[in-house]
């Protein structure tokens, strides 16, 4: 990002956290890019780019503020995926405060948004690590030049365990973890590594999981064996924690969900209690990493109560927090306030902007979004306002998006609401992991809602 942006991304950052190591120097963002043919900055938009303007002329992204567009004035077309810029700052700086008052590390899980730009962000502000979901996701990071990277994933496959071995040689301040949650997973990843050459171990956190969850050892005896595995490749593995993630743990109850997550988080206490010294040869800390963008103060307050034969860094792998959302997220801060939290609340800063394109019945609006331009897997956009070109401004309470088809969206609304063909619709957003992945370009705006500078994503 570029600009008054990257001015405001560099002030935020200029205070020091001291829980964190802040590793990427002041600068700006276009030296990320240092392994690459051009930086972003230099990548051109053209109106085959969606949400570029028919008959615009190639231009580097770095001057996208001199276009002086603005969204609500219709420079740009809609639909329309926004990151707004207050907001996105304004959760960078609740996510720190909360780190530095714990005393914890996070590792943002950057498939949410897959945006080496947004890394950036992150990584100025203290981020220990990015998180990665795929081999393919590590690939893009190291492309933009990330140094520490934790896959939240087992390492599986010739061509995965090949690249990632040629980069940890290559490359002696790369700092690599994946994860191993069985003797059998531990024995392929030896026997690849040491095909391919490996020169330094490979460090691993033990995944521990639940029944009726996904991957992660299901008891004791499973964890014993992945750790005895694990010491018999000296060479070429190295355990350095426990890993487990929560947020996949749900009930209709939020309380009943909560006791859910904390039952799994005793189970990984459990895992921890069984490393010995020895299991760890030559660590000066153990990991202890969980803690998605929903019950992340849940999980260090658990962690937190653990006493370790080694220094502990808990390590949160929150990737949501940075734009939050209108609904599930919201609810889940909610749930958090329940709990206890008293600091600042985080801000939805993603919004989806359509028109209203037919007014087919009475109470039904249709508008110009759909799959192809917004998230629907947990829940549908929220309807926030509607604009007019007139400068009308006004809010959508009563209305809800009911369904959606890939270019589509069934809006209902109460009698009495005043909407006509062609307003603008700005809706909330569920779930941003599968909101950034509907959009090659993203325009970043102010709260008057001008274009002031562009994100770039890699899926």
């Amino acid at each position: 990002m570029f600009g008054r942006f990257s001015e405001e991304i560099f002030s935020v950052c200029s205070a020091k956290s001291p829980a964190s190591e802040q590793w990427l120097v002041r600068g700006q963002i276009t030296s990320m890019a240092k392994s690459t043919p051009q930086s972003i900055g230099e990548f051109q938009l053209d109106d085959t780019v969606k949400g570029i303007p028919g008959g615009t002329r190639p231009f580097p992204l770095s001057q996208i503020a001199g276009h002086k567009w603005n969204v609500v004035r219709e420079d740009l077309p809609l639909p329309l995926m926004v990151l707004k810029q207050s907001a996105l700052m304004h959760n960078v700086q609740v996510m720190n405060a909360f780190l530095e008052e714990r005393q914890i590390s996070i590792a943002p899980h950057a498939k949410t948004h897959m945006s080496p730009q947004l890394v950036q962000l992150q990584l100025s502000n203290g981020a220990w690590a990015i998180t990665a979901g795929t081999v393919n996701q590590v690939q893009v990071f190291r492309k933009f030049g990330v140094s520490r990277i934790v896959l939240a994933n087992q390492l599986v496959g010739r061509q995965n365990v090949r690249y990632v071995v040629k980069e940890i040689n290559a490359d002696p301040s790369f700092d690599f973890y994946c994860l191993v949650d069985s003797a059998e997973g531990v024995r392929h990843l030896g026997l690849l590594a040491q095909e391919f050459g490996l020169l330094r171990p490979i460090k691993v956190l033990l995944e521990g999981g639940y029944f009726g969850g996904r991957a992660g050892c299901r008891t004791l005896r499973d964890a014993r064996e992945v750790i005895t595995a694990i010491k018999e490749v000296p060479h070429l593995v190295h355990l350095a924690g426990v890993e487990g993630f929560e947020g996949s743990i749900s009930a209709d109850d939020p309380t009943e969900a909560a006791a859910r997550v904390s039952k799994y988080l005793g189970f990984l206490n459990e895992l921890l209690a069984e490393l010995r010294p020895e299991d760890l040869p030559g660590a000066t800390e153990i990991i202890l990493s969980a803690g998605g963008s929903g019950y992340f103060d849940m999980v260090e307050k658990s962690f937190q109560a653990l006493n370790t034969f080694l220094p502990k860094r808990i390590l949160l792998r929150s990737g949501c927090y940075l734009t939050h959302d209108s609904h599930m997220y919201r609810e889940y801060q909610e749930q958090r306030v329940i709990r206890g939290w008293r600091g600042p609340q985080l801000r939805a800063a993603l919004e989806v902007w359509s028109y209203v394109q037919s007014i087919p019945e009475e109470g039904l609006a249709i508008l110009t979004i759909g799959k192809r331009d917004c998230p629907y897997d947990y829940f549908l956009p929220v309807p926030l306002r509607r604009y007019r070109a007139d400068g009308g401004e006004h809010t959508l309470s009563g209305c809800q998006i009911t369904r959606l088809n890939d270019q589509h969206a069934y809006m209902s609304f109460p009698n009495g609401r005043d909407l006509q063909f062609g307003d603008m619709i700005a809706c909330g957003i569920s779930h941003p992991c599968t909101a950034f992945d509907k959009w090659r370009f993203i325009p970043i705006v102010n709260d008057e809602y001008d274009v002031v500078d562009g994100l770039l994503t890699y899926f």
